[in-house]
Formats: structure tokens, C-alpha cells, sequence
């Protein structure tokens, strides 16, 4: 499989691998599967026995060493720690890198090659997160009919000495704080609101109402809001910001034959 963007590399012979991976380290993505061993020595020091595992080598060199389970590297550098070298030790494949600011050396060793690629990997894009609950409270501030008919919003993050109220309004019946939680309300929240309340009533000396929104409303919550006279309002998040179910990765170790064949 090869393409302008993808290319994997012949495993013999061996030394040309290694002249390869140092012309394009740095420039493309880097990725060995096989059985490896390695060795981190510096202020502390620490030895990996030998094991199949898969090397990342990203373009700002930064360096992630897998095995077969798990989501946490066995091994792994920051971007530009040092610079990276493959070189060839006894026939065997070796990755060295050198902090040249700490004196710190890792030494990867590969005994048998599954797999190695180059990729010339573009990602311009930046992460985006739908469906915390600063989205919902911007979405009620854009629909503000959904808290109740008529809501004016005259705050959204209004600084108390108790905490940030989510959202300020006003209604019909007179000013209004609501308190914007997306999954099922707790004690701890419906406690929250009252010190709002409480607030309000002692520091600015206004009467004003209070609301809780949440997808659900347990019965202790419910009782303890309607015993201080608070509100429910329940707004189902999940139909707002549904979520979309993903397939069951398969595990690392699938990826990887046992008899390193």
C-alpha cells in the first residue's frame, strides 16, 4: 500500500530502513510495529524488556511507545525533547534519542519488524466538544422560551460571592436566577441554587425566583426545592446535543500477531 501520502517500507534490507527514517524524521509521521526493547537512562533509570509494541514518532518528534493493551504509553518523549537517529546495532533496528538540556538518552531497540510506515499526516483542524453545559446554557440563552414563555435574558456567568449564577433574567413575575445542570439533578445542586437565593436576598435585597434545569429530578430533589420554594424545569439535553453511538474498538493486541509473523 503506498500513496503520496502513505508510504510502507520494505523490511530488508535493513540499512537502507534506517537511512530512510532519517531522512523523513521530523517531515512525516513515523510507525514501527514489532518486538522491541528500551532503555531510558538519565536522572532516573528505567529498562523495558522485550515486547511487542508500536512506536509513533509524530512530526514535532514528539515519541509514543505502546504495547498491546492499554491506553497509556510504556514509553514517551515530549515534542523536540531531542533530536531523534535511527541507526543500525548488531543488525538490529535502534531508535536514539538524546536530551541534550537534561542529558537524558532513550534508546529503543527492535529484535523482530512487524510493520513500518511513513506518513506525511495533515490535521489543520482543532478538537470541538458538543453538549457540556456552557453549550446548553448558550442554547438557552439563544432559545430562552425553552426556561419559560416570554424570559428575557439580562446575564449569562453573573459573579456572586456563592459562585457564578449560569444564567440572569427576567420574566412576567420578576427577576429570575437559573441554575443549568445537563444530566440528573442532586441535593448538592438544588442546594446550590438556594445560596444563590440567598444571596440575592441579603447582599442585593431583591426577591427573586429560582430555577433548577436538569434532564431529571429525583424525588429528594424535587421535595427539597418544593420545601424552599424553588422550580424544576426539566430539559432533556441528550435531544438537544444527542449523541452518537460509536462502534466497540476492537484491542490493541488484535492488531498485532502474537508470533510476531
Amino acid at each position: 500500500m503506498s500513496n503520496n501520502n502513505f508510504e510502507q517500507l520494505p523490511l530488508v534490507p535493513i540499512d537502507s530502513i534506517s537511512k530512510k527514517l532519517n531522512l523523513v524524521v521530523g517531515n512525516k509521521m513515523i510507525l514501527i510495529a514489532g518486538r522491541c526493547k528500551a532503555i531510558f537512562d538519565g536522572r532516573i533509570k528505567s529498562t523495558l524488556a522485550e515486547g511487542d509494541r508500536f512506536l509513533m514518532i509524530k512530526k514535532d518528534l514528539s515519541i509514543v511507545l505502546h504495547g498491546p493493551i492499554g491506553v497509556k504509553p510504556l514509553n514517551w518523549q515530549k515534542p523536540l525533547a531531542g533530536p531523534i537517529e535511527f541507526k543500525i546495532a548488531d543488525s538490529l533496528l535502534e531508535m536514539i534519542t538524546h536530551r541534550t538540556k537534561t542529558k537524558e538518552t532513550l534508546i529503543i531497540t527492535f529484535t523482530n519488524l512487524a510493520n513500518i510506515s511513513i506518513w506525511h499526516a495533515t490535521d489543520e483542524s482543532e478538537l470541538e466538544i458538543y453538549g457540556d453545559e456552557s453549550d446548553l446554557v448558550k442554547f438557552l440563552v439563544a432559545n430562552p422560551d425553552m426556561i419559560e414563555e416570554g424570559f428575557q435574558i439580562l446575564r449569562t456567568e453573573y459573579g456572586t460571592d456563592v459562585g457564578p449564577v449560569d444564567i440572569r433574567g427576567m420574566s412576567e413575575s420578576g427577576e429570575v436566577i437559573v441554575e443549568v445542570k445537563k444530566r440528573n439533578a442532586t441535593p448538592a445542586n438544588a442546594h446550590q441554587l438556594k445560596r444563590y437565593i440567598e444571596y440575592f436576598e441579603t447582599t442585593e435585597k431583591k426577591s427573586v425566583r429560582g430555577i433548577l434545569v436538569a434532564q431529571e429530578f429525583p424525588k429528594k430533589v424535587l421535595a427539597y426545592l418544593e420545601k424552599n420554594n424553588l422550580e424544576a424545569k426539566i430539559i432533556h439535553w441528550k435531544e438537544i446535543f444527542p449523541m452518537i453511538k460509536r462502534p466497540k474498538s476492537a484491542k490493541l493486541e488484535d492488531f498485532f500477531d502474537k508470533k510476531g509473523e
